[in-house]
């Protein structure tokens, strides 16, 4: 048997041999865990379904196609998207808007509020006379490339839509609620630089003068995003806001 210059007995090619399993065996394992862990990252992305679901109008047919605004943090982050909402139609054609819910959002959080301001101005061709219940659409939210200013030292205007912070909900007169009495009204006002409220006043109400005061009560405690002019916010006047009233298990 060999000996070593350290006195020690070697076996020519044992080690060598040793050395190349062992080795073959790491590499085999780090493959497996590779293989794996793509498998994973492959059954984990084939989740994520970019595309929404269609809209389920039950017939309805929209009288306007209403553009949602792209918010400012997702349009910035080049964030796309899409939301699906469920409401209900009144007879005329107007969306009910203490109705209006999120049944789905990709991704979430950058979409739903703009979504839900941009389905009150809807209005349907409703030719049924009465309410239609579980409308279902979708707001896609997909970024165009912006063009270019002819100057470009100048500064690019941008507006932003009135996007409420928080949405109220009227309280239901009890006189009217008693003797079933449902309907809407729309207010006008003007929303300052801070996204507070002022000069309210009613615009158009059904029955008139039933659901007013709450009405105006319920606008004062309204607050929004402000409108950004050259990134700064501006006084946005004859903003219109509608309340419905409905009463439940109709």
């Amino acid at each position: 048997m060999p000996i070593n210059a350290t006195g020690q007995s070697r076996e020519p090619g044992h080690y060598g041999a040793l050395r190349l399993v062992l080795c073959a065996a790491v590499a085999t394992g780090f493959n497996a865990c590779a293989t794996t862990s793509s498998s994973q990252q492959s059954a984990s992305e084939s989740t994520f379904d970019p595309v929404p679901p269609p809209s389920f109008t039950r017939g309805l047919l929209p009288r306007d196609e209403v553009a949602p605004l792209y918010p400012l943090r997702a349009r910035n982050l080049g964030v796309e998207g899409w939301v699906t909402l469920s409401f209900s139609v009144d007879a005329d054609g107007n969306v009910m808007s203490n109705t209006i819910q999120i049944v789905d959002e990709e991704p979430q959080g950058y979409f739903d509020l703009s979504a839900v301001n941009a389905a009150r101005r809807l209005t349907f061709e409703n030719t049924r006379g009465e309410a239609v219940e579980d409308v279902h659409y979708v707001f896609r939210y997909e970024l165009e490339e912006l063009p270019q200013a002819a100057n470009n030292s100048a500064p690019v205007m941008q507006f932003r839509e009135l996007i409420p912070r928080r949405f109220i909900t009227p309280a239901y007169p009890g006189i009217a609620q008693q003797m079933g009495i449902e309907g809407y009204v729309i207010v006008q006002f003007t929303v300052l630089q801070d996204g507070s409220v002022s000069d309210i006043s009613v615009r158009e109400s059904d029955p008139a003068g039933t659901f007013d005061n709450e009405a105006l009560l319920a606008a004062a405690r309204l607050r929004f995003e402000p409108r950004l002019q050259f990134g700064a916010p501006v006084v946005v006047e004859d903003v219109t806001y509608r309340f419905d009233w409905r009463l439940q298990n109709r």
